[in-house]
């Protein structure tokens, strides 16, 4: 009958209608997913670069401007780990005076534990090479530690440093 012919034109372009909301909401969705997965790849990156460079910056000083590393390090740390450091930093700025000590750090290798947009903790293989007056020659210490980063803006602050 004619009625049922109209019916079922009208039909059709509803469901077509339908079907692209259905596809636009699913390309949305899947964009979300590729936006979101690519963020924390690049969290993930900037936490390891960032650790071991973090890292490296407190294993390297030298007797002679004790302060250029304390400055260096206080700079990209949270305000916590900056009074801590500052504090541990007095206790062993006599001992590496009478002592010369110098430090060379170098990350190995880096691998992150866990991240989200605030927190991220990295696990870094680090080799010091120490001179001092015992050691004049110098020794490599290895070391494993345990970092934990803190995210200021754009950028990753040093919150914890701790051996494995």
């Amino acid at each position: 009958t004619p009625v049922e012919g109209r019916r079922g034109g009208r039909a059709l372009p509803v469901a077509v209608g339908l079907a692209l909301v259905a596809l636009l909401v699913a390309c949305g969705y899947l964009g979300y997913l590729v936006w979101q997965d690519r963020r924390a790849d690049e969290l993930r990156r900037t936490a390891v670069e960032d650790a071991s460079r973090l890292v490296v910056q407190l294993a390297t000083y030298d007797h002679v401007d004790v302060d250029a590393n304390l400055d260096a390090v206080v700079a990209e740390a949270t305000p916590e780990f900056a009074d801590r450091y500052r504090e541990v930093s007095e206790g062993l700025r006599e001992l590496l005076a009478s002592g010369e000590g110098t430090s060379t750090g170098t990350a190995l290798h880096s691998a992150v534990e866990s991240v989200d947009d605030e927190r991220a903790v990295v696990l870094v293989f680090l080799d010091q090479k120490v001179t001092n007056v015992t050691v004049p020659e110098g020794r490599v210490d290895a070391s494993r530690m345990v970092v934990t980063l803190v995210r200021d803006g754009d950028r990753w602050l040093l919150d914890g440093a701790e051996l494995a």
